[in-house]
């Protein structure tokens, strides 16, 4: 197969590197697809604050006119800093299942790449840690959620076959709500509260989780700092989040906790799940996809768990009870009766120590490779 790798200079050639994605896996009904307009205020040199400490490039691969093939090549300078290693990172990589397509749009990522002085390689990974990251080598039949990307499962042999090797991999959990696991999380949260002197923030609107978002980026920098691939968010990607998801959240499934001097000490994010809305709208918002979100917000089985942190001096006190406690006894009201986790690196013990209030199991596994070039 003779394939032509082109890079992303044009409108058009963007909006055929977006929808490369949903018409690879237009068939298959574990995807949950991200909005093509996410997707291109993400991809947008000009849009995406961070790029103040990045540079990026795209190209797509073609066969005969069509297009077989994508990748994006990112160098985050601050990981080049914390890690003090040439490092780049690629993402946005999807391809047909044919060796040469995957090996040419390697070789032209990675020679950008060394033509801006970085020695290695891993992903897939974005601009952020909260930009899709990983790749799928187990739970191919499992659904997606909201905030990951589904693979087939011939990537894991792409990847190796262009010499990669795991770095890292995170886990996700399918949870499971029971009246004797909540019972004993909403003891233990109460028990927590009065020994510790911490109280739940009851923030009953947008407007009001809105105000506590400058405080919950804060926590989530100081918490994960140390954690695979995190570079600190600046205010301007805070901004960009908080008009990107606070239109998504129910304020009852927001979890904060403070300190006797009302200072934000933990937080948990979810939200119903929008798998099933973003795979019948396909990637379009317009005119009709909004809908299918509007419904999930309102009629939902399924809890999506997006972000939790505790500030370094209350880990190991039971916070993570006071905030799972919120989320759930609400998350109940509105019918949920299961929970989907993010993905969470695999040796993240205090994180896996959450779920055994419910009866869980690990159901998914990513993968983060890492290549010298």
């Amino acid at each position: 197969m003779h394939i032509e790798v082109k890079q992303v200079k044009r409108k058009s050639d963007m909006r055929r590197f977006i929808r490369f994605y949903t018409n690879l896996y237009k068939n298959n009904s574990c995807v949950a697809f991200p909005p093509h307009l996410d997707e291109s205020d993400t991809l947008n040199k000009q849009k995406n604050p961070a790029m103040a400490h990045c540079s990026a490039e795209y190209w797509i691969a073609y066969s005969n006119g069509k297009v077989v093939g994508r990748i994006a090549a990112i160098i985050n300078y601050l990981e080049c800093i914390k890690l003090n290693k040439s490092i780049g990172r690629i993402g946005w990589f999807d391809f047909i299942d044919d060796k040469s397509v995957s090996e040419a749009l390697i070789n032209r990522a990675t020679e950008w790449l060394k033509s801006n002085n970085i020695d290695t390689v891993h992903g897939p990974l974005g601009f952020t840690d909260l930009d899709k990251q990983g790749s799928l080598i187990d739970g191919f039949n499992e659904q997606g959620t909201y905030a990951t990307n589904y693979n087939f499962e011939y990537y894991k042999d792409h990847y190796e076959n262009i010499g990669f090797t795991k770095s890292t991999d995170w886990v996700e959990f399918e949870l499971k709500i029971s009246d004797q696991g909540l019972n004993k999380m909403n003891r233990i949260s109460e028990f927590v509260k009065h020994k510790y002197n911490v109280h739940a923030i009851e923030a009953k609107s947008k407007s009001a989780i809105k105000d506590y978002a400058p405080d919950i980026f804060q926590l989530m920098n100081e918490c994960y700092k140390d954690l695979y691939g995190y570079i600190p968010l600046n205010t301007d990607q805070m901004e960009k989040y908080t008009k990107m998801f606070i239109g998504l959240i129910n304020p009852e499934l927001i979890g904060l906790v403070a300190d006797s001097n009302n200072k934000l000490i933990g937080f948990g994010i979810s939200m119903p799940s929008f798998t099933e809305a973003a795979r019948k709208a396909r990637g379009k918002l317009i005119p009709t996809g909004w809908m299918h979100f509007l419904k999930a917000l309102k009629k939902n089985d399924t809890l999506d768990l997006y972000l939790l942190a505790v500030a370094p001096e209350y880990q190991n006190r039971g916070v993570n009870s006071i905030i799972m406690s919120q989320i759930v006894n609400n998350a109940i009201k509105f019918g949920i009766t299961k929970a989907e986790t993010n993905i969470e690196l695999e040796d993240n013990s205090k994180v896996q120590d959450m779920w055994k209030f419910f009866d869980s199991r690990m159901h998914k596994r990513r993968r983060c490779y890492i290549k010298s070039i």
